[in-house]
């Protein structure tokens, strides 16, 4: 498993007029989680959608849950989500920002979308191992 020593954030993505941002947190709480996605709803409040999924490791088992944020189930969070477990971090939040560009995207255009942004995220930041 592997986890981050501090927050990142990727390039703007533009797909069709929509801009895709990703943005990650280091956590260890379900109460960090908590406060991190008010902070990131507040800093991005004119954004359509902020999707996130987070992995926590507890008592030696991972806690997960993702979250769309209005999107068309499945097409964000889990999108996002997928990456973390593929990448074997652990105790980061990540979160996937939309700004609406006035085109609708269609389910496979919001999964390549998401999934693009949280990968390219994921695999280029700085990790550390953890026991």
């Amino acid at each position: 498993m592997y986890t981050i020593e501090r927050s990142y954030r990727g390039p703007k993505f533009k797909f069709k007029k929509s801009v895709f941002i990703a943005s990650i947190y280091s956590v260890s709480s379900r109460k960090e989680v908590k406060q991190i996605r008010e902070r990131v709803s507040e800093e991005f409040r004119k954004a359509s959608h902020n999707a996130w999924a987070f992995r926590i490791l507890m008592d030696g088992n991972v806690v997960e849950d993702d979250g769309d944020d209005g999107e068309v189930k499945g097409t964000a969070g889990r999108m996002i989500a997928t990456h973390l477990e593929h990448s074997g971090l652990v105790n980061v939040i990540l979160f996937v920002t939309r700004f609406y560009g006035g085109i609708n995207l269609g389910k496979g255009g919001l999964i390549r979308s998401y999934s693009k942004v949280a990968k390219e995220l994921v695999d280029n930041i700085p990790k550390y191992q953890i026991d």
